[in-house]
Order: C-alpha cells, then structure tokens, then sequence
C-alpha cells in the first residue's frame, strides 16, 4: 500500500526464440552425436554391469575353492554332472574284515543330476537325481545280468549359521531329506530264482538328515570337517516278503546312522588338493509286519548283526577352468565295513571297493 510494487518479469521472446529452433540445433547435434555414440560403446562395460549387480545383489563368488564358503551364495545357480563307478569283488564279514567274493564281480555305478541355488544370503537350497547303472557277472556260474535303474533323489537346505571373511571362516547347518524312487522290485519270486532280473536300488523308505558343517581357512590351507544325523523312517517294502501273517509285504526300518567327516584342503594355483577321512556307525535294522494304529512300528524286530561301523579316507582335487566352471575328481576308499546282509542295496550295507568320481559343475 505504502511501498512499491515489483514490476511483473516479462519474457523477452526474441531473446530466446533461437534456442528452441531446429536450424540452430541442427549442427550442434552433428558435433555431440559421435561423442554420444562413442560413451554408449565404452560405458556398459562398467556402469551397466554394476546396475546389474545393484539390481540383483548376486553374492560375491572367489575363484579359489579355499576362499568358498559353504554355502554357494545368493544369486547363484549352479547345474552338476556326475559319475561314480565301484567296481567291486568282495564285501565285509560279520567282524568288519575284507572278504573275496568266489567268483562275482559287482559294478555299481551312480550317474547324478545336482542342482544348488542361492535363495537367500544366508541360506541355499539343492537337489540330487541319481541313476544307477549296475552288473553282475559270475565266469563260473555264467551269470551276466545288468540294468539301468533310478535311484533315490535329495533334496535339502544349508543355512549359514556363522561367517567371516579373510580369512574364511563358514559353519553352515543342514536339513536333507532323501525319498523313496529308485528300484524296488526284484522280480518275481514265483517262478525261482532265475525270473530274479532286476536290481533293488533304494531302501523304499524315507531318510531325515540334520548336521552341522564347518571351513576355515588359513592362508592356501583350509580345513573343514562335518558331524550328521540320520533318522530313518519305516516302510513297506517290495523287496521284503511275510509269509505268516498274510500280509505279503513286510515293514523295514534301516538303522539310524551317525557320520563324521574331516579334511584339509591345499590351494596351489586353480588347482585345490582335498583329503581327509571319515566314519560311520550304524544303528541295527528292523523288520515285521505292520502294527495296527497309528504306530506301525511296534512289531519290528531288530536283525541280529546288522548295525556295527565303517571307515575310511578321501582324496581329490577341484580344477578350477574358471570362476564359472569347476572339474571336481574324487576317490572314496573305504577301510573298513559292515557285514554284507543285504545285498545288493548299497544304502544298507555297501560292498567293498574303491569309488572313483568325477563331475563336471557350472555356475550362472
């Protein structure tokens, strides 16, 4: 009222009007477009990798073995071929000690479809679909009988309870569950034994694994080792005959199993040197017929002999090709074992013979 007013700014148009014209633009744009082109070509490398990994917060993975957690980190997914072959002429007897087999030889081999994938930082989940390729030959007796049979698939979840970095240090907990799916008919029992053509190649009951595992590094030195639990559930099995009480196929129940294992591994280069030993102790296993209710284990009857421990050594190396893609070669030695009472389902009682291994694993 009192004072001035300020005067209303006016846009001076012809002041401006040039630098919205498309004539006057037209030979900045000419100079600015190879510079423009030029960025676009040397910049992805860099800025659009890191909005990639900004995006999906993939875990950082080393390419030395040594310096790998145990768990393989969140992001990742790693796809795993392997082969396992034993070819076997002899078991263990009743008292752990190595017996020849007369005349057989046993090949048992395991062909594998491994799956792990990183769900969450700290946790991973993976899977495993085995195949068997098994043969049976006996010069003296003329047999010769072989198949290609499914396994039992597993599948399970590592959750990493406790990690450092530089120097790695991993302790991971474990829950695997296995499933019944392999082979669980032999034949028919019918006709004698030579309608017998087919190989058993699971227990035809479900297994529950909880366990604890542990890496530390130490510079090119790393040491891990590992302690497991087993439950081993019940079940009607194909496999298992009852001829007194009518109910044709009887119960079973493997023994609980408790496991450790340790090792050390050696970084030289892209190549990781592992070794180490490991044990077993097997609880007995159980057979009947099925108790009424909603226990059906109560008529189970304990075999006599069937529990008792193995033992033995490892050795292998990780050949690190690169950062994506991993050769992994193993021998599995055992030294000593239980007694052969159920042949031929390796998930019970294993024959003796030295396991050689061999996989193949890519990482995306």
């Amino acid at each position: 009222m009192g004072g001035s007013r300020r005067p209303p700014v006016w846009v001076n148009e012809a002041a401006i009007s040039p630098l919205f014209s498309d004539t006057q633009w037209v030979p900045i744009m000419r100079k600015l477009l190879p510079a423009a082109l030029l960025a676009t070509l040397l910049l992805p490398a860099e800025a659009f990798a890191e909005a990639w990994e900004a995006k999906t917060m993939r875990a950082p993975l080393s390419a030395r073995e040594v310096e790998r957690p145990l768990i393989i980190g969140k992001g990742w997914l790693e796809i795993g071929i392997g082969a396992d072959v034993k070819q076997s002429k002899g078991y263990w007897g009743p008292d752990g000690a190595a017996e020849d087999f007369d005349d057989a030889v046993w090949l048992y081999t395991t062909e594998s479809l491994n799956v792990r994938y990183g769900v969450v930082r700290r946790g991973e989940i993976y899977w495993s679909m085995p195949m068997h390729y098994l043969r049976l030959t006996n010069e003296r007796l003329g047999t010769d009988t072989s198949g290609l049979f499914l396994g039992d698939p597993r599948f399970g979840y590592l959750f990493e309870a406790f990690r450092t970095d530089a120097p790695l240090t991993s302790v991971v907990t474990r829950i695997e569950i296995k499933a019944p799916a392999g082979n669980e008919t032999p034949g028919s029992y019918i006709a004698g034994p030579g309608t017998y053509s087919s190989f058993v190649t699971t227990t035809g009951t479900t297994d529950a694994l909880v366990g604890l595992d542990a890496r530390r590094q130490l510079g090119i030195i790393g040491l891990q080792g590992g302690v497991h639990y087993t439950y081993r559930f019940s079940g009607l099995a194909s496999y298992l005959i009852e001829t007194e009480s009518n109910q044709f196929n009887a119960r079973i129940q493997p023994g609980f199993i408790v496991d450790a294992n340790f090792g050390a591994i050696l970084q030289l280069g892209p190549v990781a040197l592992q070794g180490g030993g490991w044990v077993e102790t097997h609880d007995e296993v159980r057979i009947g017929t099925t108790s009424p209710g909603i226990f059906p284990n109560q008529n189970l009857e304990p075999v006599e002999g069937s529990d008792g421990w193995s033992a033995g050594v490892d050795a292998g190396a990780t050949i690190g090709a690169t950062r994506n893609i991993d050769v992994v070669l193993k021998t599995h030695v055992p030294l000593r074992g239980e007694d052969l009472m159920f042949f031929p389902i390796e998930d019970l009682h294993p024959t003796r013979g030295i396991t050689y291994s061999a996989d193949l694993e890519f990482r995306f």
